[in-house]
């Protein structure tokens, strides 16, 4: 028996198929010129099959509000790095899937098991930049470039049950997140995350200094 595909399944199956990143286009022509190079170079590396390697040592530090969100996230898959330390060796694999880009945080905490972070960039529907951890909880992100430097802000957050996104209110998250990449030269890459919650203040930070693969 053959079956055959409608033109509403097709058109179904393209809305919940994950649309190609393309930073630029989310920058805006101007702002993605004035990039450096190398960060133009990395975030362009969705346009290839290859995994991308960065390994790099971080400063992992959160309240002990910001440690309780993290152990209670381990329920859902781990969205969050439950120990802090200093010079914590970290690897980021960067990789094309199913259309998301995928950024794959594997950190090396002395005395632990290795923990692996996973996030998900997408774009929605409407254009808009979303990132998905695992256990579906999710964020919509505005992405800026300023000074030459990329900055990535937290608009709300979500949770994903198949197709339908639940709005998550502000103060049962960890915070406003923002993050920040910044080109150092050399091959070289500063990047931090910090969570700043209305009440609780700021509940993680991280920040470290990446090395661009050989």
């Amino acid at each position: 028996m053959e079956i055959v595909a409608t033109a509403g399944t097709r058109d179904r199956r393209a809305a919940h198929r994950p649309r190609p990143i393309d930073f630029e286009t989310l920058l805006g022509r101007a702002a993605w010129t004035r990039l450096p190079a190398a960060v133009q170079a990395r975030f362009a590396v969705h346009r290839t099959a290859a995994t991308t390697l960065y390994r790099g040592r971080m400063e992992v530090r959160a309240s002990l509000a910001g440690r309780l969100i993290a152990w209670l996230c381990r329920l859902i898959g781990t969205p969050l790095a439950p120990w802090t330390g200093d010079q914590v060796p970290v690897e980021v694999a960067v990789y094309l899937e199913r259309g998301a880009l995928v950024w794959d945080r594997t950190y090396r905490f002395a005395g632990r098991a290795p923990v692996l972070v996973s996030s998900r960039k997408m774009v929605d529907a409407d254009g808009g930049l979303l990132e998905v951890v695992r256990g579906g909880l999710g964020m919509a992100l505005t992405v800026t470039e300023e000074a030459g430097v990329l900055h990535f802000r937290s608009r709300f957050y979500f949770l994903t049950l198949g197709p339908v996104r639940l709005p998550i209110p502000g103060l049962m998250t960890p915070g406003a997140a923002h993050v920040v990449h910044q080109d150092l030269g050399g091959g070289r890459f500063r990047f931090s995350l910090a969570f700043e919650h209305p009440w609780l203040g700021e509940t993680m930070f991280q920040e470290g200094v990446f090395a661009d693969p050989a």
